[in-house]
């Protein structure tokens, strides 16, 4: 009689070896990390605690020396236990370092013999955080690994100096470019953009102070509770908040979402205007944030010409294209209702009928992305049965080139003066680290000396004279290889730049009026002071009043 065959275990235990090993294969990594950081720390300890012993000794005898005019026994035995904290010193160190190399062979012999069996890292990310969040974080983490690892054996001090001497070129190639360049031509804003703006700020909702559409300031809180008091709903009191007046109906509003790559929105009909609007909520949340750094190019294809999108965002757009695109369609049915002779079950308007609807998408930083992105799908897909327009204040980089400017017909990015969002992309922190180690070794790059941080800090606290020199070494170090050609992204559609104050610092141009922009005004992240708050909300909102002429109080549609 033949032998019993060994029958194959069953998928689910299969399944659940797989998770167990590679939950082990988790934990030794987690090991290795804590090793190598609880043995620095170790060794950091023991120098430090036989130098202060070895100090104490050695002012000890040496003050003993000067008491007893000379050497003596009391200085001599000082002085040879001095000897002996050394020895002892190198004897640590000696065994911390077996016991430190034994530890890291066994734990690699761990790790091989896990992955021989085919246990995957992250398994322990997958059980806490769900398949789609895990493999989106390990994306990150694999990808910042990937970034730092060149610069893993640059000094910190020396990062911060080739920063201050790259930001010395950035600011003196600008300024050569305003003096001696053509002139920014001027722009026309999309009408109504300031509300689009407000809409936009509305969607983050009234726990964060509608965007902070006023700045830093308890008015919008102040406002928000009024409505809430008279029966206003948080759709409503959001409105409020970001001073979004007239007559407003909020169709769908969602503040919070658990879903990974499912940002907050909010879907209004604004009888004021005549349309929809899709205002698509900004970055509030760790879920948002990671949807920002999963920055890999992702592969696109829009009316047949194909392309690269920023990864995270696009998710989030198809995602979200469809339940938006159902709630912009009730939005539609709601005006063409509301223009029947005698329909009083609406709200009443400022403003005559439309007789061509349209939806209106806005959003800010992530929120612009979104919108820009889901504009260009429901296009592509001749998902709306009308005109849809995308108004994206302080867009991300979403689309690489050919795809930007093919949305130009329907999309507007707006950008305020040197915002750093529309111009940090996966790309443009790859030119700023490539800058930085160019920087710090410029002879490891075949370049000339003159073009390192001590020589450009040093021209650059001499005369202002040096402006145009300094501008050339701006420029030099760009076409040596501190810009990545591949993958490059850019905020959708057409770009206008939005000046800021005359008395802010900035690299950007301060003359008034908004500017015609193109690529070329946010292929670069730059450095200045103002790169980060140029961001907010109410920035943009103050920088559309001046360059508009409009203010909240005045104006009725505000």
């Amino acid at each position: 009689m033949e032998p019993d065959s060994v029958s194959a275990p069953p998928p689910a235990f299969s399944r659940q070896r797989s998770r167990l090993g590679g939950a082990a294969l988790d934990a030794v990594s987690l090991s290795e990390q804590g090793l190598s950081w609880g043995f620095d720390i170790a060794r950091l300890a023991t120098t430090v605690g036989f130098d202060v012993a070895a100090a104490a000794l050695r002012a000890t005898a040496g003050h003993a020396e000067r008491v007893g005019g000379g050497l003596n026994p009391l200085a001599s035995t000082l002085r040879n236990f001095e000897d002996v904290v050394g020895v002892a010193h190198v004897a640590t160190r000696v065994g911390q370092d077996a016991v430190h190399s034994f530890s890291k062979a066994s734990l690699t012999a761990a790790r091989s013999s896990l992955e021989a069996s085919g246990a995957r890292e992250g398994e322990l990310l997958r059980l806490a955080l769900g398949e789609e969040a895990s493999e989106s974080l390990l994306t990150v983490i694999e990808m910042v690994r990937r970034f730092c690892a060149p610069m893993a054996g640059v000094p910190l001090p020396r990062l911060i100096a080739a920063a201050r001497a790259w930001n010395a070129v950035q600011q003196a190639g600008a300024e050569v470019r305003l003096t001696l360049g053509p002139a920014p031509l001027s722009a026309e804003l999309p009408e109504h953009a300031e509300r689009w703006m407000r809409f936009a700020a509305a969607s983050f909702g009234p726990a964060f102070l509608a965007g902070m559409a006023d700045g830093i300031s308890l008015a919008p809180a102040i406002r928000a509770r009024a409505v809430a008091a008279s029966g206003g709903g948080a759709g409503e009191q959001a409105l409020a908040s970001a001073q979004v007046t007239g007559s407003v109906k909020v169709l769908s509003f969602v503040e919070h979402s658990s879903e990974i790559f499912v940002p907050g929105y909010m879907v209004a009909v604004d009888y004021e205007v005549g349309c929809v609007v899709v205002a698509l909520r900004g970055t509030s949340s760790a879920r948002d944030a990671l949807v920002d750094l999963v920055c890999e190019p992702t592969e696109l294809e829009l009316g047949g010409l194909r392309g690269f999108a920023h990864g995270g965002m696009l998710r989030a757009a198809q995602h979200l294209a469809r339940p938006l695109a159902e709630a912009a369609h009730r939005g539609l049915e709601e005006l063409t209702r509301s223009s029947a002779p005698g329909d009083d079950t609406v709200p009443p308007r400022a403003s005559p009928p439309v007789a061509r609807p349209r939806v209106v998408l806005c959003g800010h930083s992530l929120g612009a992305g979104v919108a820009a992105l889901i504009a260009a799908l429901w296009r592509d897909s001749g998902e709306m049965p009308c005109d849809v327009q995308c108004v994206a204040f302080a867009c991300p980089q979403v689309l690489d080139a050919s795809l930007s400017q093919a949305l130009c017909n329907h999309t507007t990015s707006i950008v305020l003066g040197d915002d750093l969002v529309p111009r940090l992309s996966l790309s443009t922190v790859q030119d700023l680290r490539e800058a930085f180690l160019r920087l710090n070794d410029p002879q490891a790059f075949h370049l000339p000396a003159d073009l390192g941080t001590d020589a450009l800090l040093a021209l650059a606290s001499q005369s202002s004279e040096n402006r145009v020199r300094l501008a050339a070494a701006h420029t030099s170090l760009r076409a040596a290889g501190a810009r990545v050609d591949a993958g490059r992204l850019f905020p959708a559609g057409r770009i206008i730049i939005l000046p800021v104050a005359a008395n802010t610092i900035s690299l950007s141009s301060t003359a008034r009026g908004p500017q015609d922009g193109g690529h070329a005004d946010v292929d670069e992240l730059r450095l200045s002071q103002d790169m980060a708050s140029a961001h907010m909300p109410g920035r943009y909102i103050k920088a559309l009043q001046e360059a508009t002429g409009r203010n909240a109080a005045s104006d009725p549609l505000l």
